[in-house]
């Protein structure tokens, strides 16, 4: 099967843009709603995707490549997050040089804690979230993910090529084994570990699943009901505060990818819309460089807090906050921020994504020529 879900593309960027919200610290605007305070747990749903659709597009090749594969999700991941890794870095200077000449003050000293110099080497390798010594939300936070799903690439491999006999069994029961030990509070993995795991081989269990009823058809009305029940399930689940969350949440985004992978009703037909769409293809680039481009918002208000000494980048909560005095103009900026992150990932998907993926493929296709 070659088709591509078009929904779940979708998803993909409606999801990388509620992380976005969650990440701003405008005062009085959407970014206050619970919805959007409890966004992080979309991440869970990139996992779910991301194993549900290389489940769909190399759980059953045959005579699959190690290196051709890795290669092919090295190229897709890695200079993106070098790139914002290295933006980090010169941030972090330039939060040096206002903390030694400037006078102003960050939540962490520039190069300490997560930004220390012994980040550095996790970060470049990518383990950041694998290992205890290292801070997992350092340099470029995001990144955290992606350090987690480079590796997770390599399980998949194993599975599909090196356990072939034993691959659906791999799939259902790490997810399985994954929540005993989040409930057994076991600390044989690290938490960003658990996630990755049972979010990843979730939706490979997931693909499972549609590979096995993908024929079933339903009526148009009964899909759409299904389908706006789900929504609407997330709704509220997000919004909830009960034991196991992180258990259940990502349960329903594996029903979630299951029911919007049919494509049937309305929910999905909306989401092919060309917007959506285009926020799909950009879900990579906006997600990583998001809060770089908060970073460079908050830090603007604070220089102007300091020349006009009016409260623009309070400090609330034990957090950095950013205000204009107004509520109304403070939810304009929001919408604002959001089309500059849309506007500069069409920029690094373009002369990174994209340039980068081309270059991949190349070297692939030189090697198969020899």
């Amino acid at each position: 099967m070659n088709q591509r879900f078009e929904s779940l593309d979708a998803f993909r960027g409606i999801a990388a843009l509620i992380v976005v919200v969650h990440h701003m610290k405008f005062i009085g605007t959407a970014s206050d709603l619970v919805f959007f305070k409890e966004g992080a747990i979309f991440v869970e749903f990139f996992f779910v995707l991301s194993g549900f659709v290389l489940a769909h597009g190399y759980g059953f090749k045959k005579d699959l490549n190690f290196l051709v594969f890795m290669r092919a999700r090295f190229f897709r991941l890695y200079p993106l997050h070098l790139f914002m890794f290295a933006v980090f870095l010169l941030l972090e200077f330039g939060k040096l040089a206002a903390y030694k000449y400037g006078g102003f003050t960050f939540s962490f000293t520039p190069f300490t804690g997560r930004n220390a110099p012994s980040e550095i080497i996790p970060n470049l390798l990518l383990i950041q979230s694998w290992v205890p010594f290292a801070e997992h939300f350092s340099f470029n936070s995001p990144s955290w993910s992606i350090s987690i799903e480079i590796y997770l690439y390599v399980l998949l491999f194993l599975s599909v090529v090196v356990f072939s006999k034993f691959k659906k069994y791999i799939w259902i029961l790490t997810p399985v084994i994954v929540f005993y030990l989040i409930i057994s509070e076991s600390e044989i993995l690290l938490d960003p570990v658990l996630r990755g795991l049972s979010g990843f081989f979730g939706g490979a269990s997931t693909y499972l699943l549609y590979k096995k009823i993908h024929n079933i058809r339903t009526t148009r009305l009964l899909a759409s009901i299904i389908e706006v029940s789900v929504v609407a399930c997330i709704i509220v689940l997000v919004q909830s505060k009960f034991e196991y969350r992180g258990i259940i949440t990502t349960i329903l985004f594996c029903i979630t990818i299951l029911v919007f992978s049919f494509e049937s009703g309305v929910v999905s037909n909306f989401l092919k819309l060309k917007p959506f769409q285009e926020a799909g293809k950009l879900s990579y680039s906006i997600y990583m460089i998001h809060s770089a481009i908060l970073f460079l918002i908050t830090s603007s208000m604070m220089i102007l807090q300091k020349i006009t000494g009016m409260e623009l980048a309070p400090m609330l909560r034990g957090g950095r906050h950013v205000t204009s005095g107004n509520e109304v103009i403070n939810n304009f900026l929001v919408v604002l921020v959001l089309a500059f992150v849309i506007l500069v990932s069409k920029l690094t998907y373009k002369h990174i994504e994209l340039k980068w993926q081309k270059k991949g493929k190349a070297i692939t296709a030189k090697q198969m020529a020899i």
